[in-house]
């Protein structure tokens, strides 16, 4: 079995014990994991960014050529858009913020690419929950987020917002309460249908436990 197709494999049985010792094991498996990000499968493209900050934690010495590469298919330049990357910086953040600290504004500024905007909101909200102080220079644009044509994006900057925990956004979140666009949102390692609506609902949750500390 090649390493892309082993790598696929633990990817679809959700065995990331299972690829954090591959990798160690086998350096191979770490462009072969990056090259899931591009899969036409959306599920193996989650799995794949989950098991980069899956890496990340094992042994962040592994991703240095990884996190370059993401970084520069963000680039008009690259010729390959790395549509998954913002999320993919983000899982690995979390996994070792000091692998990308330093270049977190890069994913930041993303969001007002539309390209990658809703993969970049989604790694906002994803810091937010570790190291909010990092995130706090993307309050204004999560909030015009909550007014974005795409549901993914509204969906996910309201999710995002509820992790940030940040007040002003209440009277925009409560706005999006009758809002019953669906998106595809990735929790508990699968892809589950949501209404803008129901994220809405649970980032309001967030405000008010952060209210009663």
């Amino acid at each position: 079995m090649s390493i892309k197709h082993r790598v696929r494999d633990l990817l679809d049985n959700s065995d990331y014990a299972g690829l954090r010792a591959l990798a160690v094991e086998d350096r191979r498996a770490v462009p072969a994991l990056n090259r899931l990000l591009f899969d036409a499968d959306e599920l193996t493209r989650w799995r794949a960014v989950r098991g980069m900050g899956e890496i990340a934690q094992e042994d962040p010495y592994l991703l240095d050529k990884v996190i370059s590469r993401l970084f520069y298919t963000m680039n008009d330049d690259s010729g390959s858009i790395g549509w998954m990357a913002p999320q993919a910086l983000g899982a690995i953040f979390v996994g070792d913020p000091d692998l990308v600290e330093d270049f977190f504004p890069i994913v930041i500024s993303s969001i007002e690419n539309e390209v990658f905007r809703a993969g970049a909101v989604w790694a906002v909200g994803l810091v937010a929950g570790y190291r909010p102080y990092l995130v706090e220079e993307a309050r204004d644009s999560m909030l015009a987020c909550l007014g974005d044509p795409s549901p993914e994006v509204r969906g996910l900057a309201a999710w995002g917002l509820g992790r940030m925990k940040y007040e002003p956004a209440r009277k925009g979140l409560t706005r999006l309460l009758n809002d019953q666009a669906e998106l595809n949102f990735y929790e508990d390692d699968r892809l589950q249908s949501k209404t803008v609506a129901q994220l809405a609902r649970v980032a309001l949750a967030k405000l008010d436990e952060g209210a009663s500390v």
